[in-house]
């Protein structure tokens, strides 16, 4: 009997593992077509950035070949259905870098806004 349960125990803990490595293999990613900036006056260089949020701590980090280039504040916002298409908004000014506000993406039930 005690044996058994060992083996279930090793199963499902076999299969948790092969989980929670699939959702860290599901990261997601932007690309940014032009430098930004963000509400603390970090700057981001255009390119591609794969995007990692803490909900636990409230900050994002954007990596890039797996190395942090930079940490931020952030803060999810549940809107009223997921959405719809990957994307960035951004504040623009004249003369002036534009700011990233909020980063989405598809399907995903949640906003990740950059507050300053």
């Amino acid at each position: 009997m005690f044996g058994k349960s060992m083996k279930v125990a090793l199963l499902l803990g076999a299969a948790l593992l092969v989980f929670a490595g699939m959702a860290m293999a599901a990261n997601r990613s932007i690309n940014l077509s032009k430098d930004v900036v963000l509400p603390d006056g970090q700057s981001l260089k255009a390119g591609q950035y794969q995007i990692v949020v803490d909900e636990k701590v409230d900050q994002v980090q954007f990596l890039q070949r797996s190395q942090v280039v930079l940490k931020h504040r952030c803060k999810c916002v549940v809107p009223e259905k997921p959405n719809s298409s990957d994307g960035v908004v951004t504040q623009e000014e004249p003369g002036k870098k534009p700011v990233l506000q909020e980063i989405r993406f598809k399907g995903e039930n949640r906003i990740i806004t950059l507050p300053s």
